[in-house]
């Protein structure tokens, strides 16, 4: 029986193992696994635990939701604070394999959400799953305790980016209330009001 919970600082390295293992590199043995988690786990474990959730069960931890209320306000946190020690540890020349390259070139240059989407989305998560707590309706759970606690806050919407590529991720957001909002070559973003009014964090 999983649950569902806030993360603690032990679950970190699990967070980051699951978000190598879901993302675009997981079968790159030239790739090294701990990049990837310092762009999309890290940050928000370090600067808003408060707004992330894990799933546990017997095996430990088996997904995440990863959120940040402002958007705009955490990027401009992780430019300054958290992606500057990783880039002089990483350098892009110096990178071992393209995956790692493509990750250090975040680090070096960390690039910010589209303006037109922060006005009445200005919160964004990320969510992923090993695959033996998939099916189980806790990308629901999960979703809609965010937009709860969002709109409770006074946040009216939250995003998130997704592959085109990836029309079963897209199909599942749209049944979970999102949205699309624009598509680009390389992404499709979508939304979903939590009914709160723009009143601000």
């Amino acid at each position: 029986m999983a649950t569902i919970r806030a993360p603690r600082f032990s679950d970190t390295p699990a967070v980051y193992r699951i978000c190598f293992e879901t993302g675009p590199d997981a079968g790159d043995a030239a790739a090294t696994p701990e990049l990837l988690g310092h762009v999309y786990a890290g940050p928000y474990l370090a600067a808003v635990p408060e707004w992330c959730r894990v799933v546990v069960d017997e095996q430990g931890v088996a997904g995440y939701l990863l959120a940040a209320p402002d958007t705009e306000a955490f990027e401009r946190w992780a430019a300054a604070e958290w992606y500057p020690p990783l880039a002089a540890e990483h350098p892009v020349d110096e990178a071992g394999s393209p995956a790692d390259r493509r990750i250090a070139a975040v680090f070096a240059a960390p690039p910010r959400t589209p303006g037109v989407l922060l006005g009445q989305y200005p919160a964004h998560l990320h969510i992923d799953f090993l695959l033996r707590a998939r099916g189980a309706g806790h990308a629901r759970a999960l979703i809609d305790d965010l937009v709860d606690r969002l709109g409770a806050a006074g946040v009216p919407g939250v995003h998130l980016g997704v592959s085109p590529r990836n029309t079963n991720a897209i199909g599942l957001y749209a049944h979970l209330g999102f949205t699309e909002l624009e598509r680009h070559d390389d992404v499709v973003w979508m939304g979903r009001s939590t009914g709160a009014a723009d009143d601000g964090l």
